[in-house]
């Protein structure tokens, strides 16, 4: 069984070399969008092409509809690329678009735009159009900050619940590495960590959370410091 398991890998990974794909990316967090049911699940790199899996989820009991406009394009904002959609699938052109049936039912459909050079760490999706346009901006490729930004969310969770030790595990996790590019969740661990041991009477663990962001490179660290200064006091 394991050799069978080794050996599907293998043809797996010569499949994806011989369409030429270099980077998969799954459930990115987005920054920004327009269309909170709109959801970006997959984005695939090519050699050739970028393809974005994405999924509408239909919230009106009548009169829903979605489309996608030939003038949507995909930029990477840190080299201000910006490339225009070549082809799709699963979804109609505008002026055409799908008509939703009810609530609930779900259009899943593909992108398609001309590969991006580089590495790019984020990506916008800009639809161009007279009519509720989507955009999604602040796409993060990073696999570590969308892993941080699921822990964040499962510990912000088991915080709201009282379940302070789980809490704490994750916040952990996600301030073992700063990366280079943070974003606002690691500020948010570590004043959430001084928080919660205040808070349960660990003050020594408490000051030491605080010691350790004062010592971090996160840009954005006084403001936590100013909060904390503030909140834990006798």
């Amino acid at each position: 069984m394991r050799n069978f398991a080794l050996a599907l890998l293998v043809l797996i990974l010569l499949c994806l070399q011989a369409k030429g794909q270099i980077r998969i990316v799954d459930n990115p967090a987005v920054a920004q969008q327009s269309h909170p049911e709109l959801k970006v699940d997959q984005i695939l790199f090519y050699t050739d092409s970028v393809v974005v899996r994405l999924s509408m989820l239909n919230q009106l009991t009548e009169g829903g509809w979605f489309c996608a406009d030939r003038n949507t394009f995909i930029e990477d904002p840190d080299s201000f690329t910006r490339l225009k959609v070549i082809g799709k699938t699963g979804i109609p052109w505008c002026p055409n678009a799908h008509r939703f049936s009810k609530v609930g039912e779900e259009l899943t459909f593909s992108l398609v735009f001309p590969a991006i050079a580089g590495n790019p760490e984020t990506l916008n999706i800009v639809e161009v159009c007279d009519k509720s346009c989507f955009e999604l901006k602040g796409i993060i490729l990073s696999e570590k900050l969308n892993r941080d930004i699921r822990l964040f969310d499962e510990a912000m969770r088991n915080y709201s619940e009282n379940s302070y030790a789980k809490a704490l595990e994750l916040f952990a996790q996600i301030v073992e590495e700063i990366p280079e590019r943070p974003t606002h969740v690691y500020g948010y661990s570590f004043y959430n960590l001084a928080r919660i041991c205040w808070q349960i009477g660990e003050r020594d663990y408490a000051q030491e959370w605080v010691k350790q962001l004062e010592l971090s490179s996160l840009p954005n660290k006084q403001y936590f410091l100013r909060n904390l200064e503030k909140e834990l006091v006798d």
